[in-house]
């Protein structure tokens, strides 16, 4: 191991915060928004473990591995389901993916394209929507937050993401399809709830997080319409609006949260307040 690379955290009884990023719709800014959230967490010296369920490994990429599925001697959430390594053998440091320096109070669980293969390889397991709160347990008390980052569905994999965690949160654009996916995501969670409230999951979402949001209605009627709509049914859980940006997409396409890539942009301090607003850090 390089000397350089930080050992897992100690179990020193830290409160631990899991949360997940989530929508019932692809492409509302959930990794997007759980990378600059844990980067920012971070930054503000809090211990902070991103953990990545979807099989495009976007996550993974922004926070120092483009392609872990390349390298044999990376384990990743797959391999913990495959039973190959534990949940804390696969906690890697994240790392800057243009200078490669480690990334500090900041470490990873890595993404994998067999994920699409999750309901197949749980097929036979009992109660196996509780995959993932079966094993988060070995993590609590190491981290002040776990940041869970979901595919853009709500099957096996979200399912056992939320039933893992503490609080949700619900991504979405100002836009009638990821509006939708948050009504889709309140249904899947009280369905689920039904059968397993006394893991102590949640019961609906916390937090709403709107992406690319626009400033005015002369930039979009149906957007600002849409986020005013959020916000009348949703109230005080809808956070800082994240407002379109162009640092975003450059962010993404330099492989980095774009809290690191460029902290002083409208979006980076966005969601800098978001985290705050959430309290997990001043």
């Amino acid at each position: 191991m390089p000397t350089d690379t930080p050992m897992l955290p100690d179990d020193t009884g830290l409160k631990t915060r899991v949360l997940v990023f989530t929508n019932g719709s692809a492409g509302s800014g959930k990794s997007t928004t759980a990378a600059a959230v844990a980067y920012a967490a971070a930054k503000k010296k809090r211990k902070v473990c991103y953990i990545g369920l979807d099989k495009q490994r976007d996550g993974s990429r922004l926070l120092g591995y483009d392609d872990p599925d390349g390298d044999e001697d990376l384990p990743t959430l797959y391999d913990v389901v495959d039973k190959l390594v534990t949940l804390p053998e696969a906690v890697v440091p994240a790392r800057d993916t243009k200078t490669k320096e480690v990334i500090d109070n900041l470490w990873v669980v890595l993404e994998s394209k067999k994920l699409e293969h999750l309901e197949f390889k749980l097929a036979n397991e009992t109660a196996r929507e509780l995959w993932l709160y079966r094993m988060i347990g070995q993590l609590r008390g190491r981290f002040d937050v776990i940041a869970l980052d979901c595919s853009g569905d709500v099957k096996l994999g979200t399912i056992g993401a939320i039933i893992a965690s503490d609080e949700v949160v619900g991504c979405t654009k100002s836009q009638e399809k990821e509006a939708r996916g948050l009504t889709e995501l309140e249904d899947k969670i009280a369905e689920v709830a039904e059968a397993y409230g006394h893991t102590g999951m949640p019961t609906g979402i916390d937090w709403v997080v709107i992406t690319e949001g626009v400033e005015h209605k002369s930039q979009g009627k149906v957007y600002k319409d849409m986020e005013q709509q959020l916000r009348e049914a949703y109230g005080d859980i809808v956070l800082e609006t994240v407002r379109d940006d162009v640092k975003v997409p450059e962010a993404y396409t330099a492989g980095q949260p774009v809290t690191l890539y460029s902290p002083n942009a409208p979006s980076a301090k966005a969601y800098t307040k978001i985290g705050r607003q959430m309290k997990l850090y001043r």
